[in-house]
């Protein structure tokens, strides 16, 4: 606890002495007591006569030894007459290692001599050494006193938070570690749910592996052909000028179609091999399907100019000898099929050209 009283133009010196001693008296008992809180810049009301008596105030620090971070408290008690209004710094300066927690707490008691009015700052402290708590003045105007108090070089001793002589400290042995049993069931639960997972895999293997295959609808080669032409005309590559594409499709169906009738080998054969592949075949109009690759390949590898009407000439070509060939293969079946039967009856070893059948009894 720090007493100071200061200066009174109202009061003599001794007097002003005298009143302090009697103030700093009854302050620690003072400070405990429940205050209503004030606001700083609120006159205290007067509550006797009398002559005012001179301002002082008091200063208290709990604790004085802190650590690092630690909270602390700093009450500032002044007294002033009655009447008088005191403004109170709102917390420590800034920039230095000591900081505010909270706002301040402010609490005024009346009695009949004066004003007793109290505030509590709650600080704490950043840093290791004596750290200094810089205040702004108290300032009191009214009551017949216009003064400004000091509150003086207050300081915080901040303690470090290790000991000073930490050679002699012998650290506690590690504890033995505690281990707990493992029960047995968790692997062999592993394993199971592995060996189930790895059966159920080679099951649906096995399950797919035996699934009956459906085999694939052989499509004639000429309904397919057919299909073919007739979805190449929904396009409309004519009408959008893709003259060249459209005869370039239309006899890539027409090829198609003689590989899956005639010739059953690569589509990647190329104009020649397709005519050595089909040969002499009766069936194909060979000078009229040469014609029609050679310009195919014309209008594909030297991108030879083609107008509308010879695109479709030409597409319409593509369809006429699949037609043709189509049915010149089907006579040539059908005939094929007449003629196997009559050629049976007559070969070597049949019951009808044997020795004393009935073809011969006569």
């Amino acid at each position: 606890m720090i007493a100071c009283p200061v200066r009174s133009s109202r009061r003599a010196t001794a007097l002003a002495l005298a009143v302090t001693v009697m103030m700093v008296a009854p302050l620690g008992g003072a400070m405990s007591q429940a205050r209503s809180p004030v606001p700083a810049g609120v006159p205290a009301t007067r509550s006797g006569a009398g002559a005012p008596p001179p301002v002082s105030f008091a200063i208290r620090i709990a604790p004085d030894t802190v650590r690092i971070g630690e909270p602390f408290l700093v009450v500032v008690r002044v007294r002033v007459p009655q009447g008088a209004t005191v403004t109170f710094p709102v917390g420590p300066d800034s920039g230095t290692a000591v900081e505010a927690l909270d706002p301040r707490a402010l609490a005024s008691g009346p009695d009949s001599s004066g004003m007793d009015l109290t505030a509590t700052y709650r600080l704490a402290a950043w840093d290791l050494g004596r750290q200094p708590i810089g205040f702004a003045p108290v300032t009191v105007h009214g009551g017949g006193v216009d003064d400004v108090v000091p509150l003086g070089d207050l300081t915080i001793l901040v303690a470090a938070t290790t000991p000073t002589d930490a050679a002699h400290r012998v650290p506690r042995a590690a504890r033995a570690m505690f281990v707990l049993p493992r029960p047995w069931w968790p692997r062999w639960a592993i394993a199971g749910a592995v060996l189930l997972g790895v059966m159920m895999l080679w099951l649906v293997v096995r399950r797919w592996r035996s699934r009956p295959r459906r085999r694939a609808l052989r499509v004639e080669p000429f309904v397919e052909a057919t299909r073919d032409f007739a979805a190449l005309d929904r396009v409309g590559l004519l009408d959008a000028g893709e003259a060249g594409r459209y005869v370039t499709l239309a006899v890539d169906i027409a090829r198609i179609y003689l590989v899956r009738r005639l010739a059953p080998a690569s589509m990647a054969l190329t104009t020649a091999e397709l005519m050595g592949a089909i040969g002499e075949d009766a069936r194909v109009p060979r000078a009229r399907l040469g014609a029609l690759l050679a310009e195919s390949d014309r209008i594909k590898f030297a991108r030879y100019p083609l107008s509308e009407v010879d695109a479709k000439a030409l597409g319409a070509e593509a369809r006429r000898i699949v037609e043709e060939v189509d049915r010149r293969a089907a006579v040539a079946a059908a005939a094929a099929t007449a003629t196997t039967p009559v050629d049976a009856m007559h070969a070597p070893g049949s019951p009808d050209s044997a020795p004393g059948s009935r073809g011969h009894a006569a």
